[in-house]
């Protein structure tokens, strides 16, 4: 093992942490769903449209994007913000921490949404065969036997 990691290596690590605080943020507010039944139809835990996900999913998705653009924002130019040039790498440590958290959530609110609003087809019926894909139609064009 290296003793000093590569740059890619940090860069995976960073992200990566950050996908994992992002998951950390969801499993705390599952436990509080969980934990008090009460609180299920206040604030984070309602939707702000139907066919939206639980504002929780949402906000842990804000926070990750919020991360990354204010390490964008900063690493841009931290001179013009006031700060020394050393901020600029932990800007840059900042932005890739909420890339990381967006890898995760983004998916995480497409899958709520995609759960929440396509319908699930309906299973057949057990011992049920399977019709061919054509079965039932009328025939088209000409069968020539040979």
């Amino acid at each position: 093992m290296p003793e000093v990691l590569d740059k890619e290596a940090m860069e995976f690590l960073t992200r990566l942490l950050g996908g994992t605080a992002s998951a950390l943020e969801q499993l705390v507010f599952a436990w509080y769903y969980q934990t008090y039944p009460a609180a299920r139809t206040q604030f984070p835990f309602t939707r702000p449209l139907e066919q939206l996900p639980l504002w929780n999913d949402i906000i842990v998705g804000g926070i990750s994007v919020g991360e990354a653009l204010l390490g964008l924002g900063i690493e841009e130019d931290p001179l013009k913000l006031g700060f020394d040039l050393k901020t600029k790498e932990f800007a840059k440590g900042l932005r890739k921490f909420g890339e990381g958290g967006i890898l995760y959530s983004v998916p995480m609110l497409t899958k709520q949404t995609i759960v929440k609003n396509v319908p699930p087809k309906p299973a057949p019926a057990p011992g049920a065969r399977r019709q061919p894909p054509g079965a039932g139609k009328p025939a088209q064009g000409r069968v020539i036997k040979l």
